[in-house]
């Protein structure tokens, strides 16, 4: 599959995300809340009859087509039908080439908003063999919650400070030799 532009343009990505144009998410964002307003099913919770179950990854490769499409994000398998491939902004190819897979990091890379992550939990059917406990009950995470789960910085704020204290000490050293 290609994705960010047409067959041929050089703006080719063979299934990433990281591809697209930056046009697509603020238009994925607009419609993602269209769709999310559209669907009243279960008011925005995981479209399952029952409990979830625990799925292989060996049970999740086997559904790697676009009539038969699961996905795994953050741990959630996703049975994405084809309304929601249909509907979804950026078309069917963009998902259907990450069938059968872990698709978490193109999922975080196309910054999906808060109410595309909402509409993504109504096709949630079941867990991750070996997720944690929690992966039983929970949702796609809404932004904040990726970005509070080390998202956003890469741990980047303690080592500007500590920087800024090496490099004064330096400094310091230098000025009282100077003297």
């Amino acid at each position: 599959c290609w994705k960010g532009g047409a067959p041929g343009s050089s703006s080719i990505a063979p299934c990433s995300v990281g591809g697209l144009p930056p046009a697509l998410p603020r238009r994925h964002e607009r419609a993602g809340r269209a769709m999310s307003e559209k669907s009243t099913t279960n008011g925005g919770k995981p479209a399952t009859n029952g409990e979830r179950r625990a799925i292989s990854e060996a049970e999740l490769a086997k559904h790697d087509t676009e009539d038969n499409c699961w996905i795994c994000v953050h741990d959630l398998i996703l049975d994405l039908k084809d309304d929601f491939l249909q509907e979804h902004p950026g078309g069917p190819d963009v998902i259907t080439c990450l069938a059968g897979k872990d698709a978490t990091t193109d999922y975080e890379d196309i910054a999906h908003s808060d109410s595309a992550r909402t509409w993504t939990s109504k096709y949630i059917i079941g867990y991750k063999e070996g997720a944690d406990e929690e992966a039983k009950t929970k949702l796609i995470p809404l932004n904040a919650e990726v970005r509070s789960k080390g998202g956003g910085g890469g741990g980047m704020g303690l080592l500007v400070p500590a920087l800024l204290v090496v490099v004064l000490a330096v400094a310091a050293y230098f000025a009282m030799q100077a003297k």
